[in-house]
């Protein structure tokens, strides 16, 4: 077997000790997940250990992580720390042994060849941060632009182009350490005052500062109640601030809902509801997990000998083999592909607003598309958002995997027929149900439009039997756009999702809203060059419980009667065997028929319902052999059978019970939200 040693490693952040805790947590259980599912899958091929380390802060975590490091006397995989500045430490530390670097640091920082088998996961955003700004800059073109900087990032390129307008205006902003003293904080909030003083509500402030500068500039803003544009180009802002009711455009590469395949891992690591701010949390985290995935499809693609060998330089041609044209590796929630020097090539940068109608919790501030974008070719896309009101669900079937739905969409965008240019793509193919009818239109701020319908469908899923009628189920719409090059579907904010609906025999256990991704193989032309693509489809959708009560009581009443006879038949004497054996061939007998008029959701399968019958045959059907054989041996024989009937069958009970238990508890485990119908 080839051992392949792969380091995690997490450094606690400016957060509570409770968040760090929280994230750590699941870093150390998804390392777990992660390394049984890819040995698993490639076993006997190679095997891989993943060891996790949660880091202190400062120089303490980077000797924790040196001294593991020397630890390791063989190949090791591993990746930087979110800290810049430790990264030249860590490659001089590690350029005493073999391995393989990871980073998300900006390239242009990390001039090293220390490691030559270097690679850089972070998204670039190209121009297209610069793009959304121009956009911005362009509508503000009579009024004052303050830009508010630390000198570094993009600060250098929006000087150089915008320094000559009359109406631009740059601040330089002095760096702050980590921990600032309350001297400081006066000063730097006394800076901003002055930079503010003669502040207008049509004037354009783009802001390219860190997490302390922010809170400051925000804090002034909310308590002014200024309402002016704000670009932000620092990071995530999830969870950092209690409330943002101003104006505010942020310019990021991270995600707008979380990944489905990543909502599995956190559901089955945290099966209890999560906040949108805790997945926030765990979503800018889960990069380090992609990394073993990352590492195990590069090492799949090696030769026998490469990997007994540990050829590093065919494990760096299976890596930089993701180059974004014959192939890309797409984890649970990143994509990546590689040019020569082990720089991601996946562009990607959003804009985002907070609209103050979603703004429910302290510190839960959802973010949404801003209505325009571009793309790695900078062009530009329009946003399309959708929203949907379920009137009425009905006909959930397990046999057809269907199930039909009533509702509103109310869609916001600058088209005419935007209803057309939508795609649902879990409508099901046999029963092409589809109608809709126009309802209303309202018109919104600039070309944009809100148009109402009235939707009835049908729609697939993947259902599940097995737990029936003790069954959970997830449903859902799936959606996507015609035109990908003109629109983009915004994801439906999961505080927008609807769950006061009437749904029958079912109840809701919670809703999601997530992005399902999928890697699609193109053959282009007539020499059937093969290329990929990373596709995409929004989906919302509830998670759903049996209402078990009319089918226990269909099933569960006559049963009762039936185990109790069986079990008052252990009572009878030698002398009335006869009655036994009568007694107990009618229960036989009388099981049958009721288990014929059970619903049976999935007849090939063993659901719930069939193991309690299958368990009421066996016992009945084991106590009328043997006390049919009892009662043709002798009395004595009869008595012991007897007595052994009476402790067995309850025994029996009560372990069916604990398994139908144990059982039933994994519904939530078997819900997977990233499965296709």
């Amino acid at each position: 077997m080839k051992d392949f040693n792969i380091l995690i490693h997490y450094n606690k952040l400016a957060l509570s000790d409770e968040d760090n805790q929280f994230v750590s947590h699941y870093l150390e259980e998804g390392c777990k997940i992660t390394a049984e599912n890819i040995n698993e899958k490639y076993n006997p091929k190679f095997n891989i250990k993943i060891d996790y380390l949660c880091l202190e802060k400062g120089d303490v975590g980077i000797k924790q992580l040196f001294d593991k490091l020397d630890t390791y006397n063989d190949l090791i995989f591993t990746h930087a720390h979110v800290i810049t500045k430790y990264q030249p430490q860590i490659l001089e530390y590690l350029s005493y042994k073999k391995n393989f670097f990871f980073h998300v640091s900006p390239p242009t920082t990390l001039k090293n060849d220390i490691s030559k088998n270097m690679f850089a996961l972070a998204k670039t955003g190209g121009g297209i941060n610069l793009a959304l700004l121009h956009n911005e800059i362009e509508n503000h073109a009579n009024t004052k632009i303050y830009h508010l900087h630390n000198g570094i990032r993009s600060a250098p390129k929006i000087i150089e182009k915008y320094s000559k307008l009359d109406n631009y205006n740059s601040f330089l902003l002095e760096g702050v350490d980590q921990k600032i003293s309350d001297q400081q904080r006066e000063y730097m909030q006394s800076a901003i005052e002055k930079i503010f003083v003669d502040l207008k509500s049509d004037e354009l402030i783009i802001l390219d500062v860190g997490l302390k500068y922010l809170r400051i500039i925000f804090t002034l803003l909310e308590t002014r109640g200024f309402k002016n544009k704000v670009i932000s180009l620092f990071g995530t802002l999830t969870g950092r601030f209690e409330k943002v009711s101003f104006n505010l455009l942020s310019i990021g590469g991270y995600s707008l809902v979380s990944s489905l395949s990543n909502l599995d891992l956190m559901n089955k690591i945290y099966p209890e509801e999560l906040t949108s701010a805790k997945r926030a949390l765990l979503d800018t985290s889960t990069y380090r997990l992609e990394i073993p995935l990352l590492i195990s499809e590069a090492l799949n693609k090696c030769r026998d000998l490469d990997l007994e060998t540990k050829n590093e330089d065919a494990i760096k041609s299976a890596l930089l083999s993701f180059d974004g044209q014959k192939d890309i590796f797409l984890g649970r929630r990143n994509d990546f592909s590689f040019d020569k020097d082990g720089l991601n090539q996946t562009q990607e940068m959003l804009g985002f607003i907070y609209p103050n109608s979603v703004q429910i919790k302290r510190f839960d501030v959802p973010k949404i598309l801003y209505k325009y974008q571009f793309d790695a070719n900078l062009k530009k896309k329009s946003v399309i958002y959708s929203y949907i009101d379920i009137e009425r669900v009905f006909n959930v079937s397990i046999q057809s995997g269907t199930w039909t739905a009533e509702f509103y969409i109310d869609i916001v965008s600058d088209l005419d027929d935007p209803i057309n240019e939508i795609i649902f793509n879990n409508l099901n193919p046999i029963s092409d149900k589809f109608s809709y009818k126009f309802v209303f239109q309202k018109k919104e701020e600039g070309n944009y439009t809100t148009k109402r319908y009235y939707v009835v469908a049908i729609f697939d899923f993947l259902p599940f039997a097995d737990n029936f009628p003790f069954d959970w189920q997830n449903i859902y719409i799936a959606q996507t756009v015609k035109d990908k090059d003109k629109h983009i579907l915004q994801p439906i904010p999961e505080e927008l999702i609807d769950q006061d609906f009437d749904i029958a025999e079912w109840s809701i256990v919670s809703s999601f809203s997530g992005i399902k991704y999928k890697k699609n193989k193109l053959y282009k032309g007539t020499d059937l060059d093969r290329t990929v693509e990373i596709s995409n489809e929004n989906r919302v959708g509830w998670i759903l419980k049996r209402k078990n009560t009319a089918t226990l009581l269909k099933i569960g009443i006559p049963l009762f009667f039936l185990i109790y006879l069986v079990y008052y038949s252990t009572f009878i004497e030698f002398d009335n065997a006869h009655r036994s054996i009568g007694i107990l061939t009618t229960t036989f007998l009388s099981a049958i028929a009721l288990y014929f008029s059970v619903e049976k959701p999935e007849p090939k399968k063993i659901t719930t319902v069939d193991l309690i019958f299958i368990w009421f045959y066996l016992i009945n059907g084991i106590t009328i052999v043997t006390y049919g054989s009892a009662s043709f041996i002798g009395s004595e024989i009869f008595y012991w059978v007897a007595l052994l009937l009476k402790a067995a069958i309850p025994l029996s009970l009560i372990t069916l019970l604990y398994h139908l238990y144990e059982r039933i508890k994994s519904n939530r485990e078997s819900i997977m939200l990233d499965r296709d119908v």
